[in-house]
């Protein structure tokens, strides 16, 4: 976390790097607008007269726990009683620079790739010391004494020489007037100080989501708003060629009719497809304008575009010789010439994100001003996107984040706000859109398919000597502005991944497909997909050559050290850790115990943007056909744990989110059209269906903390799979998994 506080800053919010101010009124959620009013908003914290605390988060709340987490780090360093302590997430507050580019005003403000938590990790906990500063010195000047002497503990100031206390209510006013030195430097507590920070707690706001009382985006209200469903493209890149709409304008409650052109299919997305924008008084309204509208598409350049043809593609790729090769350590062709070969292909779906809460956006342009209120996980880019739109300066656009009825990186993409600004901008009018389930599946940034070969040999003593992992994907990156052609890999291969390092001979190489799918981040965006892969031939490749799973995995890793790891989650990629979480999910498994007959265990790990985590399922093949999976055991290290029972939640839903995945889920396209758009053809995990047991176990450590949000989820498909191979079902390689149950008979 970064922190960027000129010295007129300095004085005007008292605390030095912070932009930290305490203030005594009661405590309200301000538009982004009021935040810069002199003294009348902290950025990061409130504190009422009665001792309640409002922490303002930087980071968007979308189920992962950070509206808990990050003020659990600030409460910490504060000495705040965390159970007077409320949380809400903080509107964008942006300054310019000298220069005319915008930055962030305090902090970074951004939900994505599990950074909230080590992003948040050091800083946020310095402006909590800094406020317990502030109090410590309020205190002093109260009893005219040095600050050095006092201590503070649960929101109370005590003089240990007299027995004196103050409360942080109580001082609320002073600490708001103190000046801090310039250069000052808080002093963060030891770790065997910390009361908060390590403590199991509920996640802030829970009785607000089980009563109906949080607001969600598509919950959010603006005066005057009217509501807006939009017909677009049914086809990849289609385009409107002519629209009939006096039916549409005869509604009642339709206010007016807008047509969206289609982008610029040569540079990165501002929204999604082209298309026709009814705006109405009601959602129904909308919606019934939407449905009798007549419109001629253009059906765009992909309408020979199928799942079949995408799969036949990449197999021709990965048939077609050699591809883009971007690690190379090494002779693989050498070291495969004088070894027994294992070769295996697999295969990634295109999947949707398919939050529970579908797409949804206030915006309100004038000439002056925008207004913009919405779940988003890159309200920066909601900022960008919206002056690119209107045209009004960034200073004047503000941003409101509210809680996000799931993000899994859909969320960091924000046509939903451009499409709201232009509409707004098109009629003169704020309104709300709102997609329906069909919009959101027909229309997402879906994580890209792809097919993998891999390929490694093995020595006469069974150790690996090469490895070799190819890959045909339609990269996520293939309408960003600022990347060239050969680099698209780089969000398909992590070359650092396992077992680059370890093995000598080692090769990864990409074969770029084209597709009109849009593509973007799903949660553990490349991982998922190449943990499936790797882990999946790790074991076949141990079931060849009559090896334990879980032995082979740790002969691999070898001795505990670090190796360089570049990708995201670097800069070490730790063996030692590694190996740790698999011997901790076998213990907690009994791995190798008697299994009934048609019961197997799978085993499988992973390394996610600096987290480790593995799992071993437990798996029944029924007789009947199909499967059933009893029971996964999940350990992880993440390094410090702020709150166990949120990475226990994290770890819980990310198995079940994987299952439901892998088991179920694909988006297919028949001439360039997506079929799948709903939960008829798009099915989600049922309650019968998921494991009847989950145990998650955290390994102690005192590294620094990673995230969760997306550890759990590229683990669970690859052990669930080689159970059932294990227990007698067939191995399956290629998802989702729901295409061969029909073919799991006794």
């Amino acid at each position: 976390m970064a922190f960027d506080m000129n010295r007129r800053d300095l004085f005007r919010y008292t605390a030095a790097l912070g932009g930290l101010v305490v203030v005594g009124p009661a405590l309200k959620m301000a538009r982004a607008a009021e935040v810069d009013k002199e003294g009348s908003l902290t950025p990061m914290v409130q504190v009422a007269p009665d001792g309640e605390i409002r922490i303002y988060c930087p980071s968007p709340e979308m189920g992962q726990g950070v509206l808990t987490a990050i003020p659990m780090m600030f409460a910490e360093e504060m000495d705040a009683d965390f159970t007077r302590v409320s949380a809400v997430t903080m509107p964008l507050w942006l300054k310019k620079t000298d220069d005319g580019t915008m930055t962030w005003r305090v902090v970074p403000q951004f939900s994505g790739g599990s950074t909230s938590i080590p992003r948040s990790w050091v800083g946020t906990r310095e402006l909590g010391a800094m406020t317990r500063a502030l109090f410590l010195e309020a205190a002093a000047g109260r009893w005219r004494v040095s600050a050095d002497g006092l201590t503070a503990k649960a929101s109370v100031v005590t003089n240990p020489d007299t027995g004196e206390t103050l409360t942080y209510g109580e001082l609320a006013g002073d600490a708001a007037r103190v000046m801090l030195p310039e250069g000052f430097k808080p002093r963060l507590k030891p770790r065997a100080d910390w009361s908060v920070i390590g403590t199991a707690q509920k996640h802030l706001g829970n009785d607000e989501i089980v009563t109906g009382r949080a607001v969600y985006g598509i919950d959010a209200d603006y005066p005057g708003a009217k509501t807006v469903v939009i017909a677009r493209s049914p086809y990849l890149d289609g385009m409107v060629t002519s629209v009939d709409d006096s039916a549409a304008r005869k509604v009642p409650g339709v206010v007016d009719v807008v047509v969206m052109p289609r982008p610029d299919t040569g540079k990165f997305y501002t929204y999604l497809a082209a298309g026709v924008a009814v705006i109405a008084d009601t959602f129904w309204a909308a919606k019934k304008g939407r449905d009798a509208l007549r419109i001629e598409w253009d059906k765009g350049p992909h309408t020979t575009e199928s799942t079949e043809s995408f799969d036949a593609q990449c197999e021709a790729l990965l048939d077609g010789g050699q591809g883009q090769v971007v690690r190379e350590d090494g002779d693989v062709a050498a070291a495969k010439a004088n070894a027994r070969v294992i070769t295996r292909r697999y295969r990634q779906p295109f999947v949707s994100h398919c939050q529970l809460e579908v797409q949804n956006c206030v915006a309100h342009v004038t000439p002056e001003a925008v207004t913009i209120i919405g779940p988003l996980q890159n309200p920066s880019g909601a900022s960008r996107i919206a002056n690119t739109i209107s045209g009004v300066d960034r200073e004047a656009i503000s941003v409101d984040v509210t809680r996000l009825g799931g993000g899994f990186g859909r969320r960091l993409s924000n046509d939903h706000v451009a499409e709201a600004v232009y509409v707004s901008k098109a009629s003169g009018l704020p309104v709300k859109v709102i997609w329906t389930r069909e919009d959101d599946l027909s229309h997402d940034f879906y994580r890209p398919a792809g097919h993998h070969e891999l390929t490694a040999g093995f020595d006469d003593h069974g150790n690996m000597v090469s490895w070799q992992h190819s890959v045909a994907s339609a990269s996520k990156y293939y309408r960003r502005d600022d990347t060239p052609p050969e680099e698209m890999w780089t969000a398909e291969i992590y070359p650092d991944d396992f077992p680059a390092g370890i093995v000598p001979n080692v090769r990864h190489e990409y074969f770029s497909a084209t597709s009109g799918m849009p593509r973007g981040s799903w949660r553990a965006p490349a991982h998922v997909a190449n943990a499936f892969a790797v882990q999946s031939f790790l074991d076949e490749a141990a079931a060849e050559l009559g090896q334990d799973p879980l032995a082979m995995r740790l002969k691999l890793l070898g001795d505990a050290r670090e190796l360089p790891y570049a990708n995201h989650g670097g800069p070490v990629f730790d063996t030692g850790r590694m190996a740790g979480v698999l011997k901790r999910a076998a213990k907690m498994a009994n791995w190798g115990k008697a299994m009934p007959a048609g019961h197997a265990q799978g085993i499988a790990g992973h390394f996610t943007f600096g987290g480790y985590c593995a799992q071993v399922a437990e798996v029944e093949k029924l007789s009947g056909g199909g499967f059933k999976v009893h029971r996964v055991y999940c350990a992880v290290d993440v390094g410090t744990v702020i709150n166990p029972e949120g990475v226990i939640k994290q770890a819980e839903g990310g198995i079940n989110d994987g299952i439901s995945t892998a088991f179920w889920q694909e988006v297919r396209v028949t001439g360039g059209e997506v079929q799948t758009q709903n939960f008829d053809t798009y099915p989600m995990l049922r309650m019968a269906d998921a494991p009847a047991e989950v145990l998650v176990e955290i390994i102690d450590s005192e590294k620094d903390p990673s995230g969760m949000g997306e550890m759990a989820i590229p683990v669970i498909a690859p052990a669930i799979l080689s159970a059932l191979a294990r227990a007698g079902g067939p191995r399956i390689r290629h998802l989702p998994v729901y295409s061969e149950i029909n073919s799991l008979t006794a």
